[in-house]
């Protein structure tokens, strides 16, 4: 049952949604979910140790970075969970935003490999001006 409870708790919160949402679209790095999602590391951090309670999402080591994905068990049912609540979700001016900019922050990795900081995709986009 506690299983239960702490997905529960993981789906519970608008912020990890957001997360759980930006996670299915690709495995990202403490840095780019920063920059893809908005938000400060330290409350990114807090809403994915909750997540990771779970057993939802797990950790990997590329180079310098800890990725982030969704667990092979987990994902089948994020995916349901997503799929059967996708207006809702896609109606969310937020969810549409981080959609955007996950693919933005993606497409700044090196050999697939997030090589740089927080706070990139801004500047990236200040240098399109």
């Amino acid at each position: 049952m506690n299983d239960v409870v702490l997905l529960g708790k993981a789906l519970s919160d608008p912020t990890r949604v957001r997360i759980l949402y930006a996670l299915l679209q690709s495995d990202l790095c403490v840095c780019e979910m920063v920059d893809a999602l908005e938000m400060g590391q330290s409350t990114l951090s807090s809403h994915l140790q909750t997540i990771r309670q779970a057993g939802v999402v797990e950790t990997s080591r590329r180079h310098k970075m800890v990725s982030y994905a969704l667990t092979a068990e987990a994902r089948p049912l994020i995916e349901t969970i997503i799929a059967s609540n996708r207006s809702a979700l896609e109606a969310d001016r937020r969810i549409a935003r981080d959609q955007v900019r996950v693919q933005e922050r993606i497409q700044l990795r090196k050999n697939d490999v997030c090589v740089l900081g927080p706070g990139q995709l801004d500047r990236s986009e200040d240098t399109k001006k």
